[in-house]
């Protein structure tokens, strides 16, 4: 009868076989590194890659260092040339973080790397990264900052199959992380697309066609009345920085709003609620839903001729968050806050209504596209996290 513990829960077809206990020292040699004398002009700027702990945050192949070390610089230090697929693991000012050599290369002495012996997949130990992280820092030891030795590092064990199997594994969990760092650089430019568009429109250094009449400037209390509605009924919602407003029962927090939930304010579709004293960190957003918040939050609702979306857009601008801060009152940022009294006599530049529309409808576009990379990309973490408890031994 097969040992449970040496099997995992989930395998490719056609592999029964328990897994083996197997040592890091057994698995191929343990490489450790160094540093040319920094005084000597000859040792630098040549083409030998030069890794250090910084350059390496689990960031899968390593290409090219930030900086190169030449031939005698090598030569001349304990820094030692290591062949492709040589798997870096940091030994010290962060221990077990790892990446995978795509070329020959060095590092300094913050590394203890493994060459591996032809019968280890780099990518499968690259992708138990999570574990030998773990081994490594219960090994390493210090009292100014922890570091772990390349014999400690040899006496690390882990649990691995066969090559084939490695391999099969190694293939996944490689397309798993293209896959997540393709997602993360779309979202990245989406982001990225979003912060230009608000720049260049609010400017008004970009227009859509057809509209040149200039923005006026108006007071917040011109196009918003404060919404006092209390209600102890009604969905609990929550203003956050990065979202906006969300149903509170989706977020992974405890819930310490108060059992007497009479002072609590109403919130209608078509809102904009904000943290009174979070403003000035861009703690606002636009309601989707009909719902209650805490009396921490300050509601308003849109008067006519100002669409909801467009100012929404509007406060999460980096310079109007810094209105909202200059126009905080309190002694510490601990205690600014930001009451609609205060609010409503901020000015700002606004167009008409129909031009305010489809800046709305620009932003809510780019906004989905970036809600569903978040989503996207949060399925694909949680589909490699799940592997990674039931793909590994």
């Amino acid at each position: 009868m097969k040992n449970e513990n040496l099997v995992p829960k989930v395998r490719f077809k056609g592999f029964s076989d328990p897994w083996e206990q197997r040592k890091l020292g057994e698995l191929g040699k343990i490489q450790g590194g160094g540093t040319p004398d920094s005084g000597i002009a000859e040792y630098w700027d040549g083409n030998v890659n030069w890794f250090t702990p910084t350059e390496v945050s689990n960031n899968g192949y390593l290409e090219s260092s930030n900086r190169k070390i030449t031939s005698l610089g090598l030569k001349k230090s304990s820094a030692r040339l290591m062949p492709a697929s040589t798997v870096l693991i940091t030994s010290r000012a962060g221990v077990g973080r790892m990446g995978i050599l795509k070329y020959p290369a060095s590092t300094n002495q913050g590394f203890q790397s493994l060459i591996l012996n032809s019968e280890t997949d780099e990518y499968f130990i690259y992708s138990m990264q999570p574990i030998i992280s773990k081994l490594a820092n219960r090994l390493a030891s210090g009292s100014t900052f922890t570091e772990i030795s390349g014999k400690q590092m040899e006496k690390i064990e882990i649990m691995i199959p066969t090559i084939g199997e490695q391999n099969r594994i190694s293939s996944l969990m490689k397309c798993i992380n293209n896959l997540i760092a393709a997602n993360e650089d779309k979202l990245e430019q989406l982001k990225t697309l979003k912060k230009l568009m608000m720049q260049k429109i609010f400017s008004q250094e970009w227009r859509f066609k057809g509209f040149t009449d200039p923005w006026e400037q108006r007071k917040l209390g011109e196009l918003f009345n404060e919404r006092k509605e209390k209600s102890s009924q009604g969905e609990l919602l929550s203003v956050t920085i990065n979202s906006g407003i969300v149903k509170f029962d989706t977020l992974d927090r405890k819930n310490n709003s108060s059992a007497d939930k009479s002072n609590y304010r109403v919130v209608r579709y078509g809102d904009i609620a904000y943290n009174s004293m979070r403003m000035w960190q861009g703690a606002s957003g636009l309601s989707m839903y009909n719902g209650i918040v805490s009396p921490a939050y300050t509601v308003i609702t849109p008067r006519t001729n100002t669409d909801a979306g467009f100012m929404a857009v509007n406060f999460k601008r980096k310079s109007m968050i810094q209105v909202f801060q200059r126009n905080s009152q309190g002694l510490t940022s601990d205690t600014w806050n930001l009451k609609f009294p205060v609010l409503k006599n901020i000015r700002i530049s606004i167009p008409k209504i129909t031009e305010q529309q489809i800046i709305t409808e620009l932003f809510t576009v780019i906004n989905n596209l970036i809600a569903a990379n978040e989503d996207k990309l949060n399925q694909l973490k949680k589909l490699k996290k799940y592997l990674m408890q039931n793909m590994f031994v």
